[in-house]
């Protein structure tokens, strides 16, 4: 019986082994996160920072792009436990980046779609093949099914909280 291949899932491949859309993810995480040098600093800030200085429609505009990331996790087959930690990552860059001004400094120090993509390159299943459009359309709608929920979850929280502080007055 032949020895069991040993699958090492912290290794991360350079762009040159990496296929195409895994590349193009590392890319789009980077344009993200850490396109452009903060003077002064060894920060770096992206187009999510930007996007969160527009009130209300910038931080949704923000995680979904960074859903692709979850999508390619899911495309790659990344286990759950790691794509649901990769939608927790998103939700919370959300649900903190609604708070004024404090949330402007969490998205500047934030950077989900850097550690989403470190998720996605330790832990694909290098063993079989990336999942099909076709297969991807089931677990993509899915996923935008339980990120709706998780998300419609916590404005119902918040909401439920602002009514009752306004009935205590």
């Amino acid at each position: 019986m032949p020895a069991e291949k040993v699958h090492i899932p912290e290794v991360i491949e350079p762009d040159e082994k990496l296929p195409r859309d895994l590349v193009a993810l590392r890319k789009f995480a980077y344009l993200m996160d850490e396109a452009v040098p903060v003077p002064g600093t060894r920060r770096r800030v992206g187009l999510d920072a930007g996007l969160s200085l527009i009130p209300g429609i910038g931080e949704a505009i923000g995680a979904a792009l960074s859903a692709w990331i979850v999508f390619g996790a899911l495309r790659h087959r990344v286990p759950m436990r790691k794509v649901f930690r990769m939608i927790f990552n998103v939700v919370l860059d959300f649900v903190v980046g609604l708070v004024p001004v404090a949330g402007d400094v969490f998205d500047f120090l934030f950077e989900e779609n850097m550690m989403n993509l470190q998720l996605l390159l330790r832990h694909r299943d290098r063993r079989r093949p990336p999942r099909t459009a076709g297969q991807m359309a089931g677990v993509g709608v899915l996923a935008v099914g339980i990120i709706i929920g998780f998300l419609l979850l916590i404005l119902t929280a918040i909401a439920a909280l602002v009514a009752w502080i306004i009935g205590k007055r």
